[in-house]
């Protein structure tokens, strides 16, 4: 298995400056997808695999002055096990944060979802 840098994508949540029912969001915002964490997770979609996400939020504040959460995520790459032993439990097969392969995908390709 080739070794991929993690890549992870960023974004700000603002207070919802109008919010006016309890069940409308507390913060809003967006995050941007690269062009790598897609076709990462188009990859996981293709080998049958669930796609989860780790997240991280940071309390920031604007050049304005207004409090923000930075929020960043990457994809979750599950960790490959050992088969089972016989009783000593599962060992993990490797404690490398690495990333499974991208593969290449052809520009004009259509996403498959």
């Amino acid at each position: 298995m080739s070794d991929i840098k993690r890549i992870n994508a960023t974004g700000s949540l603002f207070k919802n400056k109008y919010k006016d029912a309890p069940n409308k969001p507390d913060f809003t915002g967006e995050l941007v997808l690269t062009k790598e964490i897609l076709k990462q997770l188009v990859t996981q979609v293709k080998e049958g695999k669930e796609i989860g996400l780790r997240l991280a939020v940071w309390d920031r504040e604007s050049k304005a002055g207004n409090p923000y959460k930075y929020v960043s995520f990457e994809p979750v790459v599950p960790k490959p096990r050992e088969p089972y032993d016989g009783g000593n439990g599962y060992q993990k097969a490797s404690k490398s944060k690495t990333a499974a392969p991208v593969e290449d995908f052809k520009e004009d390709e259509d996403l498959p979802f």
